[in-house]
């Protein structure tokens, strides 16, 4: 993390340098020369970050590194924002003379001797290396080391029996696939993050019997994060070769190399290990080559990591005989379809809780012993914060296996987590959060802070990959790219989450609508806890949980962050169920560090109020923050301070649903909740006020030209002046008016999510007709239109090559002659997902829809998007369709061919009350697995039986779930 630390630091002088030259202008020489020096220390960093684990004189050197890389950031920021305060000042009355000669020297003088001691220590951190013997060569798992010690220890064998639970299903699966008489040599892999039982499984697989026969050799190897190709190659050769081939290579070997050595003196494994290790690495591969050249062959590849290790032994392996297979397990997807991209990676599910209580009584009892009641009620209970991860359970009956009476299960269910990192203090490298740190420790030095960012998220939380990605934005995480001038960092940042989720250590829980990329993730509980620990050791960041007890008054109690000086504080409010009615009160957050860059609070509901002297606190105290997230807390006296607007290095802002609203008197507006001081956050990247009651915004916004992304509620009205903005990603929503002034539609041509609001019909034409149409960018879309106005001309969207979702609330005028042709056929093709709402169409949609967007996955048919009474899904339309939510229309019938959305899955009918009849075409629908029908009694009754309900039962539901009808 410290090179990590180091380049975040040289990146953010450089921009420093280059948008606060004002500022710097004076000690630009000075802050050049300290990041000269920061760059040249960082490369030495690399090597010193993996060296840390197993040294801890390294270990004291690199925080060293990370806490002057720290100090020199503070001083040039802290300069900054005191030059730029003074300046303000001083444009409220106080003459610049007198500004120059009492402060500006003296301010020089401490911000050189500042960054003249930052040197020094830099320096004299250096010139320790030499004095005390510190190399910073790369981490090998020498004789002795933890490295090696844990490699051994966690060195797989085919032989080693270990309890197997819940794996049947997987297990047939993969059996099917090691049979499959593929004509080439297969990949199959066994994915999952570390713990899941992926080697389990493997074993389980190797040593069936019916496995074993079908292949003509068979080769188990262990590879980890340290392995040598030549002992991996010898291992695989000893395991597959026959007595033959290993007669021949004794023959070669003692002809011309060992023409002096009795051979037969030696046992025949050491003898044979002894002349293969001795040889060329590329010759073993050919050996090796040759003895499978002519089997079927199945190798195991037991925990590899990266596709380096599989592109030094793939040239090793023929495509043999007619079906021959490698099986890997792996923590990484994305070297799984490296491997083999035919082959889809088979990740074993989590632990049941039921399945984790049978593996822990296993572990916890001898077969012979029954467990006493009170103990499984405690079990169970405890198995539960294994969140399902066999290794974790495993662990946790060995502790328990020690433990024979009640209070001592009580003990350990106290905290079961403090238990596993008692067994890390005691070097149990095994252990739970030894074995998942190694997939920290593996992560590429750029997706470290990401994935230490998300130790700030409570348990259980699932965050949306957006918000996510903005906020690693703000924190300076993502560089530009500079492979592609059309990669954005939101694009190198998705890029970044994506890794993490095949690196296992991220976990999707839902796909956008794209079907391809991430749309929510969460973290698994174990793997937090490992996050939580590492961000610590940093100093990067902290978290604070308080409960209700705790939030009801703020006048004398604060919460402080456990973790010293953490860079990054995130609070957890909770609220106990029995006092959920009520609003707390968020006490004040003391860290002890002015130097604080995020605060984030994480509530789920507006049940908490912020006060008057906790706002003052964090604007006054925390004057350096880059991330202020105050979501779903309301705010007192439901607007933002003034002082917002000296928090000028701050470049994200999170207010969704904080209270805000406007004050209007005889059509005045007499205050409003974002106050104009705004304007002088010019480091802002995102401002998001949604789901306010807010009716205008300050004519500020202008004033932020680094703005990315704009978040409001269709609602707010008023001028905007926007044509400065030209980073803008994402703008939603905005009035047409605004984009049409100025010339903003010109100056815009970076938005890819946009959502505007039209108030007159021609207003549609101008923007339509725009830049920002004709250059195809967009990927999400949102247009609402007043109902004096209609949508008259649709066909600059079939420019929007890359747009995927639409979304079109108000009226689409059609052509009489010419059927929906008009307008509906200049849909692009991209569409995964498409909503009408309002939109008065006459003639049936589903026609040109279903022929034309092949793509589509979702579509939603939303009040008065249809006044036609028949609606006919023709045969072969809607290829990929998966989810259909038709709802509140006047249709009296509903004609579904044969063939017609073959991939659906979800079905969702509501307040369709003039439908006479249940469509016959449900019968083709073979995929749906969920049927939803919503305020439709009298139609849900004549449905006779769906999945063992009857139907006179369906008045009392409002949700009916479906497999086959």
């Amino acid at each position: 993390m410290a090179e990590v630390v180091v380049a975040l630091v040289v990146q953010r002088i450089a921009d420093l340098l280059t948008q606060e030259l004002t500022f710097l202008r004076d000690v630009k020489e000075d802050v050049e020369s300290l990041q000269g020096v920061l760059r040249r220390i960082q490369s030495f960093l690399k090597d010193a970050d993996c060296k840390q684990y197993q040294d801890e004189r390294v270990r004291n050197w690199v925080a060293e590194i990370r806490g002057v890389a720290y100090d020199a950031e503070d001083v040039i920021e802290s300069y900054i924002l005191k030059i730029a305060t003074r300046r303000v000042e001083g444009a409220r009355g106080i003459t610049k003379k007198v500004s120059s000669i009492f402060i500006k020297v003296p301010r020089l003088r401490v911000i050189k001797s500042r960054i003249e001691s930052i040197r020094n220590k830099i320096e004299a951190i250096s010139a320790s290396m030499q004095t005390f013997d510190i190399k910073l060569d790369a981490e090998r798992a020498v004789p002795g080391s933890a490295s090696e010690m844990q490699q051994r220890l966690r060195r797989s064998y085919p032989h080693d029996e270990d309890d197997v639970i819940s794996f049947h299903a997987i297990r047939r699966d993969i059996n099917a696939q090691l049979m499959m008489a593929a004509e080439r040599r297969q990949v199959v892999s066994i994915v999952g993050m570390g713990g899941l039982g992926k080697t389990t499984l493997a074993k389980n697989i190797y040593n069936d019997i019916n496995v074993k026969q079908h292949f003509d050799c068979c080769a188990w190897v262990f590879i980890s994060q340290q392995y040598t190709p030549r002992d991996l190659l010898v291992r695989i050769w000893i395991d597959v070769a026959s007595t033959t081939d290993k007669s021949k290579l004794e023959a070669i070997t003692e002809e011309k190399l060992f023409a002096s050595t009795n051979i037969e003196s030696m046992k025949e494994e050491q003898s044979l290990k002894s002349m293969l290790e001795r040889m060329e690495e590329e010759d073993l591969v050919k050996k090796l080559y040759k003895v499978l050249e002519q089997k079927r062959y199945l190798v195991v590849l037991d925990d590899i990591w990266n596709t380096e290790a599989w592109d030094c032994l793939k040239r090793a392996f023929p495509n043999g005989k007619k079906g021959s297979k490698i099986l890997f397990t792996t923590r990484n997807k994305s070297l799984a379809s490296y491997a083999d991209p035919s082959i889809t990676p088979m990740e074993p599910p989590f632990l049941t809780n039921n399945e984790a209580w049978e593996l822990l009584r296993r572990k916890a009892f001898p077969v012979e012993q029954s467990c006493p009641r009170d103990l499984e009620i405690l079990g169970r209970e405890m198995v539960k914060k294994c969140g399902g991860l066999p290794l974790a359970v495993g662990v946790l009956g060995g502790i328990l296996a020690t433990k024979k009476s009640l209070n001592e299960w009580k003990t350990v269910q106290k905290n079961v987590n403090a238990h596993f990192a008692m067994l890390e203090r005691k070097n149990q490298y095994g252990g739970v959060y030894g074995i998942l740190a190694m997939s920290y420790h593996d992560l590429p030095y750029h997706l470290k802070p990401c994935f230490l960012y998300l130790s700030q998220f409570p348990e259980d939380w699932e965050f949306h990959k957006r918000t996510l990605i903005r906020m690693w934005i703000a924190e300076g995480f993502i560089a530009q790219s500079q492979d592609s001038a059309n990669q954005t960092m939101e694009d190198v940042a998705e890029i970044y989450l994506e890794e993490l989720v095949s690196r296992c250590m991220v976990q999707e829980t839902e796909r956008d609508h794209t079907g391809i990329h991430v749309k929510i993730c969460r973290i698994h509980s174990l793997m937090r806890d490992t996050c939580i620990s590492k961000a610590g050791d940093e100093h990067f960041a902290g978290g604070i949980e308080h409960r209700d007890e705790f939030a009801t008054n703020t006048k004398s109690r604060f919460l402080k962050s456990a973790t010293s000086q953490p860079r990054r504080i995130a609070v957890h409010p909770r609220i106990d169920g029995d006092n959920a009615g009520k609003r707390f009160y968020v006490p004040l957050v003391k860290c002890g560090d002015p130097h604080l860059r995020s605060l984030h609070y994480f509530v789920d509901q507006d049940k908490y109020r912020m006060t008057r002297g906790q706002e003052i606190y964090i604007l006054s105290h925390f004057r350096l923050l880059r991330i202020l997230n105050l979501e779903n807390i309301y705010l007192s006296k439901y607007h933002v301070p003034g002082d917002i607007g000296n928090l000028i290095h701050l470049r994200y802002l999170g207010l969704r649903n904080t209270g805000l609203w406007v004050t209007t008197k005889y059509l005045f507006v007499v205050s409003t909740s974002l106050p104009p001081s705004i304007g002088n956050l010019k480091s802002l990247y995102t401002l998001d006020v949604r789901k306010n009651s807010l009716e205008t915004l300050p004519d500020v916004l202008w004033k932020l030209e680094n703005l990315r992304h704009l978040l409001v509620e269709p609602e707010v009205d008023g001028q905007l002046r926007l044509d400065t903005l030209t980073h803008l990603e994402t703008l939603k929503w905005v009035r047409a008016k605004n984009l049409i002034a100025n010339n903003a539609l010109c100056k815009l041509t970076n938005v890819r999510n946009l959502g505007i609001y039209f108030k007159e019909t021609q207003e549609v034409d101008v923007v339509l007709k725009s830049r920002i149409f004709e250059q195809g960018r967009l990927s999400s879309l949102k247009m609402s239109i007043s109902e004096e106005g209609s949508f008259p001309n649709l066909e600059s969207l079939s420019r929007c090559d890359h747009l995927t979702k639409l979304e079109l609330q108000g009226k689409i005028l059609e052509d009489p002659e010419e059927s929906l042709r008009h307008n509906l056929k200049f849909l692009p093709e991209s569409l995964t997902k498409l909503t009408l709402s309002h939109s008065l169409l006459k003639q049936d949609p589903m026609c040109i829809l279903g022929n034309k967007l092949h793509n589509l996955r979702f579509l939603f048919l939303h009040t008065l998007s249809y006044e036609g009474s028949e609606l006919v899904c023709s045969a072969n339309g809607f290829p990929r369709l998966e989810i259909l939510t038709i709802e509140e229309l006047e249709l009296e019938e509903w004609q579904i061919e044969e063939g017609a959305m073959p991939c659906l899955r979800t079905l969702k009918i509501k307040a369709l009350d003039k439908l006479r009849m249940i469509p016959e075409g449900f019968k083709f629908l073979v995929s749906l697995q969920e049927l939803k029908i919503i305020d439709m009694a009298a139609f849900a009754k004549r449905v006779q039986v769906i999945d063992g309900v009857e139907g006179e039962d369906f008045d009392k539901v409002q949700h009916i779930g479906i497999h086959v009808i």
